[in-house]
């Protein structure tokens, strides 16, 4: 039976409709919950009898405003659970467009597609890791070394991270890096405090995503360290290095350590707020022989960090 299709002057009849006119999504999609007395078990058995999987997870996360549906297939279950809960058509999906800006910062969570280009096969893949679709670690602090060899090309990179279970216990963590030259993605050689899981590569992108398993598991509100290095394989020069932010970060530090023979001739750090945006926050990095090039930014918005450099003319 629909909601409206009830007698009108019920207080929690009331308080839902006015939700759903106001927002924001997560409240109005927890009152109509309560509202139909269906559990989230009982609601993924629909949805999943609908031809769409869901798990009561990533229902969770969007009740409590932890994530926000933003692939098709989520959208898709949005909509069948519209019909489930009895609720006017696009009455919830109407709510996805404004933000929630009671959420706590550190805990809002913007999709991949926002990050990554939507064309490229790496989105699928990251969906295909629960632990990345459906994060439930957040960073608490990101410290990462490049270093920069005397033909130009990345060598390595180093990465200590400080990271905070949120909701449930969890013990994995998806990291994601790029080479530069297709068909030579970077290598994970080596990590601490942690071992590798299931490793999947991109080739024609020069991609590893990997996961990564904590030695223990986690808590809600433990913390943990993990570190880890990857190697870059392709020897082809570059003149940038990014990091991908799903949710807010309070602190991150970016160092790059340019081989003395081969220092860049001005190099600038920016953050972008999606994959197609502009550089914003562009500063000049002070560079020397002796000391990285060094990029610390507190409170990280969701969204792109990273640095760029220029190369001297070659003579000759």
């Amino acid at each position: 039976m629909s909601l409206f299709a009830v007698t009108p002057g019920a207080r929690a009849d009331e308080e839902l409709v006015r939700v759903l006119a106001t927002g924001p999504f997560s409240k109005a999609l927890s009152r109509a919950i309560d509202h139909s007395g269906l559990g989230l078990g009982r609601l993924k058995e629909r949805l999943a009898r609908a031809g769409v999987s869901i798990s009561t997870t990533t229902l969770s996360y969007w009740r409590t405003g932890r994530t926000r549906p933003e692939r098709p297939e989520s959208l898709r279950a949005v909509a069948l659970l519209e019909d489930l809960l009895g609720l006017p058509p696009a009455s919830l999906r109407d709510l996805l467009h404004r933000p929630e800006s009671d959420r706590p910062s550190i805990r809002r969570v913007v999709g991949w597609d926002r990050l990554w280009d939507p064309r490229e096969p790496v989105l699928s893949v990251l969906h295909s890791f629960e632990s990345a679709d459906e994060p439930s670690v957040v960073l608490l602090s990101l410290h990462e070394s490049l270093h920069v060899g005397a033909d130009r090309a990345l060598t390595r990179q180093r990465v200590r991270e400080i990271v905070r279970a949120t909701d449930e216990p969890v013990q994995t963590r998806v990291v994601v890096l790029r080479g530069c030259a297709p068909g030579s993605p970077p290598r994970l050689v080596a990590t601490r405090y942690c071992v590798p899981g299931r490793t999947e590569v991109i080739p024609e992108q020069a991609l590893i995503v990997s996961e990564l398993v904590s030695n223990r598991m986690l808590a809600p509100g433990e913390t943990a360290i993990f570190e880890y290095e990857f190697e870059y394989t392709d020897g082809v020069p570059d003149d940038r290095y990014d990091r991908r932010f799903r949710h807010s970060t309070p602190e991150y530090l970016l160092e790059i350590h340019f081989a003395p023979e081969a220092m860049p001739s001005s190099c600038h750090s920016y953050r972008m707020d999606h994959v197609s945006g502009p550089e914003r926050d562009v500063t000049d990095v002070p560079l020397s022989a002796l000391s990285p090039a060094v990029a610390f930014a507190s409170a990280v918005t969701p969204g792109i960090r990273g640095m760029a450099w220029t190369w001297p003319a070659e003579s000759g």
